[in-house]
């Protein structure tokens, strides 16, 4: 700092108009940092400029040109501080430092809009567990993330425990285990607390482990093909089985994960307001595939400038890491100011895309995506909440509801059947808590009996929690309705309400009709609480038919795999055992079932084709 610092200023703003234009004037047209300090000589708003003189001088326009903003600015302004430096990047730097130091109230300043998850490898551990992690992070261990959710966290741990089964137990119980637990026994540990598997072994699962979190799906999953052939040609078949099943599950990841074509790590930033707050996003990506975002809240307003620009100095101008690549949607006037302050202040060379091809263009979309899911979640959670309030009131309840259960049937021409139950709350949605039910075969295409069964089975397994503050609804009409009754009552478990809704006059959703158990029918049509039963209605429909669709085609790929030409039992044996299952198979590229060993390329692209 000592080369690039001139000469350090310090001036009270005087009262009247004229002495105010010969201060200006008084100012320097060199490069600097500016302090707008109040009575207490504190700051309240620090910034920079390539010229101190016309920069400060623009907050001191005529009275009617003044935004409510810089009124406010104004008239808490007693002080000014004047900062010299070499150069405007030197500024830039010099403004990062003082505003994370001071932080001035007037400045634009962004919060992580909550604490978001990581996954914890305990690296150390004799055997290293894989957990969800939310709070400070330590140097003895390694976190992979953020992800936006715990959900996603969760969801992230069940494809690896079942792909490396690494522990997730404490230490206190790993340590007294004389036996394997269930983890074990559903494949999702290797059960290294009793010897299930050799340190060795393990540690290098958590390796892979390590490798696939960071990105580089494509390195293991090579690896995992050369171990599958070298155990294959060693007849060693149980061993190849194991990897052969590794990169399945590597390929489902991918599938749902991958970025295709970004062979290095990038970040694409959005920022956009809606409804008067501002909210900016990262999408991270690494090795080709989305390692996770962040949502960060604009904590009070910008007197003036790109909020995208200020986000981009403030965040990356920290001790954060920052990668080679930062993508964005919109043209900032220092771009490559930011750029190079950006390189000296991580030490590599950092651009700023701005011109976007058909990539980054579908990468800023995800990142925008993610960034308006954030707050549309906060909006629909605060509507879920009103409505809530108001189903009682409403529907005429004799308790409070903390929860809707809502079910629905889904078949194919009577076969294939499912029945879907999702749950809400007033946060929204708990896809923890939804349920999918195979129908027997005897209730198959008969909706009302389908939902007596499911309803029976559902109510099997209590889950007091939810019974007792729970509504329930069925899609279907008065006739559904009277035989879920019935079945609660022959359950002992007629306190808890029901209702039912369906289509009205011309199927039109403004006259959809909502029935309770005392056979009167509500239109209610408009009202919050009608939208809101017809938001979760289609939310069910949309899951149970979404399974049931799944179902009918692990049915159908199955038969058409017994039919396809040139594949007899042999060939059907490889392939299944290649792939882990016909889902799997179906889902497969051409070049994916070339591998398969002893097919041949010719019989790869029949099988695919005849698939497909």
């Amino acid at each position: 700092m000592e080369e690039q610092i001139f000469i350090d200023s310090f001036f009270e703003v005087p009262s009247s108009e004229k002495k105010i234009k010969d201060l200006l004037k008084s100012l320097p047209k060199d490069p600097g940092v500016y302090k707008f300090l109040n009575e207490s000589r504190n700051p309240i708003y620090i910034g920079k400029a390539k010229n101190l003189r016309r920069r400060v001088s623009s907050y001191f326009v005529s009275n009617s040109q003044r935004s409510k903003k810089l009124k406010k600015l104004l008239s808490k302004l007693k002080y000014i501080e004047i900062i010299l430096t070499n150069t405007e990047l030197e500024a830039l730097l010099m403004e990062q430092f003082l505003i994370k130091e001071k932080k001035p109230i007037f400045n634009v300043q962004f919060k992580d809009d909550k604490g978001y998850p990581w996954i914890k490898i305990e690296s150390s551990k004799e055997f290293p567990s894989a957990k969800s992690f939310l709070g400070k992070k330590d140097i003895k261990n390694k976190f992979f993330g953020p992800f936006p959710s715990s959900h996603d966290v969760q969801e992230s741990l069940k494809l690896l425990q079942k792909t490396f089964k690494l522990r997730n137990c404490s230490d206190s119980f790993f340590k007294n285990r004389t036996r394997p637990c269930i983890q074990y026994e559903i494949g999702r540990c290797s059960a290294p607390c009793v010897g299930h598997i050799t340190k060795k072994e393990y540690m290098q699962d958590v390796y892979s482990t390590e490798l696939l979190l960071s990105g580089k799906s494509d390195k293991l999953i090579s690896s995992f093909y050369n171990l599958m052939d070298k155990y294959s040609k060693e007849k060693s078949f149980e061993k190849a089985a194991v990897y052969r099943d590794k990169i399945s599950s590597l390929r489902d990841i991918q599938r749902n994960q991958s970025v295709v074509g970004y062979s290095e790590e990038r970040d694409a930033i959005s920022v956009f307001t809606i409804n008067g707050q501002t909210k900016a996003g990262i999408t991270h990506v690494n090795g080709g595939w989305i390692t996770g975002h962040e949502n960060f809240i604009q904590q009070n307003n910008l007197i003036e400038g790109s909020v995208l620009e200020y986000f981009l100095q403030t965040y990356y101008l920290s001790e954060v890491y920052c990668p080679s690549k930062l993508v964005i949607d919109e043209h900032i006037r220092n771009k490559k100011m930011i750029e190079t302050a950006l390189s000296s202040h991580h030490g590599k060379d950092i651009k700023i895309i701005s011109k976007l091809g058909k990539r980054d263009e579908g990468l800023i979309k995800i990142c925008e995506n993610n960034t308006k899911f954030s707050f549309n979640k906060k909006i629909d959670s605060r509507r879920g909440q009103s409505a809530f309030n108001s189903l009682k009131e409403e529907l005429t309840l004799s308790k409070e509801i903390r929860f809707v259960e809502s079910y629905d049937i889904s078949h194919h021409a009577g076969s294939a059947a499912v029945g879907g139950c999702v749950v809400f709350s007033e946060e929204g949605k708990l896809k923890e808590k939804y349920k999918l039910f195979n129908i027997s075969k005897e209730n198959s295409g008969d909706d009302i009996s389908s939902m007596v069964e499911v309803i029976e089975r559902r109510f099997k397994d209590k889950d007091l929690d939810l019974e007792e503050s729970s509504l329930l609804l069925i899609d279907g009409g008065k006739v559904h309705l009277s035989h879920v009754v019935r079945k609660l009552e022959e359950l002992a478990l007629d306190e808890i309400p029901v209702i039912a809704i369906s289509k009205g006059a011309r199927r039109k959703a403004n006259f959809d009709l909502i029935h309770t158990k005392d056979g009167s029918s509500l239109v209610s049509s408009g009202s919050l609480v009608h939208k809101f039963i017809q938001e979760i209605r289609d939310e069910t429909h949309r899951f149970a038919i979404k399974n049931q669709k799944s179902k009918q085609r692990k049915v159908s790929v199955q038969s058409r795999l017994d039919n396809l030409k040139g594949v007899g039992p042999k060939r059907k044996k490889l392939l299944i055992r290649y792939f882990g299952s016909v889902e799997q198979i179906r889902r497969a590229s051409s070049q994916d079932i070339m591998n398969v060993p002893g097919l041949g390329k010719k019989m790869a692209v029949s099988i695919y084709q005849q698939l497909k």
